[in-house]
Order: structure tokens, then sequence, then C-alpha cells
């Protein structure tokens, strides 16, 4: 019996020191509806900045009801609607190139998350709307590029849209 609670405890505390040092990783910020949200991290030897520019679009009260045909990015979650406009990424002082598609469809951001994954490439998670229109996009990046961008709708925690990009080749 004593070696099965000694065991047990030992899982425990093994577990809890897992999760505390994989959370102790994560930096989560709110997201300005009209503004810059600036975010600095360090992960060892790495200093992220990560800035992310939006506005504000008028669309209406909650009243006014969900129009038939939208014609804006908009999730009718937030009034005013709230769009990016620009995303940037530096990794130790060096800005990466970040394609428009990997933030012009984004709409009323509520916060971010950036962590470093088990490859040693930092994700970035912008969660957005809200209910049924909830949605996270991850974009992944090393020191030297913008990687991936996956689309995954919070409903049904499905991947919705995926893109890898490549560093560009010189042509000969």
């Amino acid at each position: 019996m004593r070696i099965i609670v000694i065991g047990l405890l030992s899982i425990f505390l093994c577990s809890s020191v897992a999760s505390y040092a994989s959370s102790e990783n994560v930096i989560s910020e709110k997201v300005s509806s009209n503004g810059v949200t600036s975010v600095k991290a360090s992960f060892g030897n790495t200093n992220i900045s990560i800035k992310i520019k939006t506005h504000e679009i008028d669309i209406g009260k909650p009243s006014d009801g969900r129009p038939d045909k939208i014609s804006s990015n908009c999730t009718y979650s937030r009034y005013p609607c709230s769009n990016v406009d620009d995303l940037e990424i530096s990794v130790n002082g060096a800005g990466l190139f970040v394609a428009r598609s990997v933030y012009a469809d984004l709409a009323d951001l509520k916060g971010i998350t950036l962590r470093q994954n088990h490859r040693g490439q930092f994700v970035l998670t912008l969660g957005g709307g809200d209910a049924s229109e909830s949605y996270s996009v991850e974009v992944t990046f090393d020191g030297k590029l913008v990687r991936q961008r996956t689309l995954i709708s919070n409903e049904g925690q499905q991947i919705m849209q995926k893109t890898t990009y490549f560093e560009s080749v010189p042509m000969n």
C-alpha cells in the first residue's frame, strides 16, 4: 500500500512540474480593437517581438441583426467590428516577411498567445470571434521565416485551412 501511495504521489508531482514548466513559456495578451498591440517575449536566447495593428469598423448595433450578405471580415461578435491591418514579427531584432495572407482575413481578435513548440519553432495563436464564429489562427515561425498558418474552427476544433510558406529560392 505504501508503494502505491508513493508511486501515485510521484506521478502527481512529475505531472505538476511538467505542466508548470510548459505553461511557464506561454505569453498571453489581449488585443486592442483599435490601435497597436505589442508583445515581447524571450525564449532562452531568442527574443520575439509581435505587433498587431487593428482598426474599428462601425457595423451598427447588435439589435440591428446580422445582414443577409456580409461584405467584410467581421464576425458580428463585436460592435464595432475590429479588422487586422498589419502583423509584424521580429526574431532577435530581425523582421520576418509576413505575407498578407497570414492576417488579412482576421477580424474581432480577442487575444493572442505565443509559445515555443517541441521543434524549437514559435507558435503565435490569434483567437477571434465568438460562439459559432469563434476561430483560432496558429502562425508557426522560426528565426528565418513564417512557416505555416493554420485556421481552426473553435466550435468543432476542426482545421479549416492550412497554408505552408516556403523560403523563396532565386531562379537562375
